[in-house]
């Protein structure tokens, strides 16, 4: 099995993933969790990252599902280190067999 993904995949899920992390960072500022500029990139990269990471396990676990690949792009920048969180503690519980 060929796992080699193209670049412009990668680029096209990184920017969804980047619009997911402006419009989380928008809404948090909006809510006063963020107060400077400052705050508001480093939201943005942080969502952002976190995006491209639900990306790259969609391409991952749904190889040919472009759509359903961009839309996890989308809500993993959207989430943020809160959907990482989530994530993490789920696949804690699963290799510690905790239910």
């Amino acid at each position: 099995m060929n796992n080699d993904v193209p670049s412009y995949s990668i680029a096209a899920h990184a920017l969804i993933a980047l619009f997911g992390a402006v419009v989380h960072a928008a809404k948090a500022y909006r809510a006063g969790a963020t107060r400077t500029l400052l705050d508001f990139v480093t939201l943005t990269v942080m969502s952002s990252f976190s995006g491209v990471m639900f990306a790259l396990l969609a391409l991952y676990m749904f190889p040919g599902q472009h759509y359903l690949t961009l839309a996890m792009a989308g809500t993993g920048g959207f989430l943020g280190v809160e959907g990482m969180t989530l994530v993490i503690d789920r696949v804690r519980q699963v290799i510690t067999k905790v239910p």
